[in-house]
């Protein structure tokens, strides 16, 4: 379970101060589906950096089960990156001068993981996300959806129990907005905790839980009691 309480993140500068977020309060249970809605510079990407240890907070607290975790240093919080939570990034994030199968194997190097273990999570993640055929290939070879694909074979390899997207599908046609949603809910029934960025009130509604942000506030939370429902995609 996670818990915000009161979090206030302020950016300053020489003759400047930003409050990015104002004393946000939220509770997302284990294995629910967050969708975070907002104008541009709402504080949907600072709260998301928050929560994946990405970025710290000004005040207020923040518990992950029972980890305090605003009590961490900027150095312990690679710990919460590494052992928690799984980014997926809108441009995908992929490194241009690594292959798709270097690219994957990115976060199991940090983790330290013995490379006869690494290979065979690669594949088997490859195999799920039908990109085995990928491997060698470089990002510059590769098209946009094949990309995401990617960039969520990297996520999912970790088997973090919390996935974080920011703006997954910004950068996608329709066909492949479903496949990356339905990837997304299929993690979720499987018990992942999904939170998600998107501007885009159709993409949000796959979600259990929709939360509105506002000048860095919170200001409305709406439960939804039938989630909208995944197209069947043959990926």
């Amino acid at each position: 379970m996670i818990q915000l309480k009161n979090v206030t993140k302020i950016y300053t500068g020489d003759l400047f101060e930003t409050v990015a977020l104002d004393g946000v309060s939220l509770t997302i249970q284990k294995g629910d589906f967050l969708a975070i809605i907002g104008e541009s510079g709402s504080g949907k990407s600072t709260l998301l950096n928050i929560l994946g240890g990405m970025d710290v907070l000004t005040e207020g607290e923040y518990y992950l089960d029972d980890i305090a975790v605003h009590k961490y240093s900027p150095k312990k919080l690679d710990q919460i990156r590494k052992n928690y939570v799984s980014f997926i990034f809108q441009h995908f994030a992929l490194m241009d001068e690594y292959n798709v199968f270097e690219n994957i194997e990115s976060p199991l190097l940090a983790r330290n993981i013995r490379k006869s273990e690494r290979k065979r999570k690669i594949q088997k993640v490859a195999s799920e996300l039908g990109i085995e055929e990928l491997l060698d290939k470089y990002p510059s070879q590769i098209s946009g959806g094949q990309k995401q694909r990617v960039a969520f074979a990297r996520a999912f390899v970790t088997d973090c129990p919390i996935i974080l997207a920011d703006e997954p599908t910004g950068a996608l046609d329709k066909k492949n907005s479903i496949i990356v949603m339905s990837l997304l809910k299929k993690l979720n029934n499987e018990g992942k905790t999904v939170i998600l960025i998107t501007h885009d009130m159709s993409i949000a509604k796959f979600a259990n839980t929709i939360v509105e942000l506002s000048d860095g506030k919170i200001v409305s939370i709406n439960n939804l009691q039938n989630a909208q429902p995944i197209e069947q995609v043959v990926i």
